[in-house]
């Protein structure tokens, strides 16, 4: 049952990291296209800065994981569970 949970977890994760760098690299890409005047440039733009942000936000997301999963173990222990 852990491992499914955990598994669950890192594919929600990557859905939710996807779904968040689509956003913003339409947003990116606009504003490239907007200050360059060349949609092949705001494309390159965003495709960059969609690869960097997807990897530093499943990596924040992995860390507030790990954080949580320590707290609520604390919160266990103190409470005898």
């Amino acid at each position: 049952m852990k491992t499914k949970i955990n598994r669950y977890l890192t594919i929600t994760r990557i859905k939710r990291a996807m779904s968040a760098r689509v956003i913003s690299v339409i947003v990116t890409t606009l504003v490239g296209w907007a200050v360059t005047g060349n949609p092949y440039i705001g494309l390159s733009i965003g495709a960059v800065d969609m690869l960097i942000k997807l990897g530093l936000y499943y990596l924040h997301e992995t860390l507030w994981e790990k954080k949580m999963t320590k707290d609520i173990r604390k919160i266990k222990k103190e409470y005898g569970r």
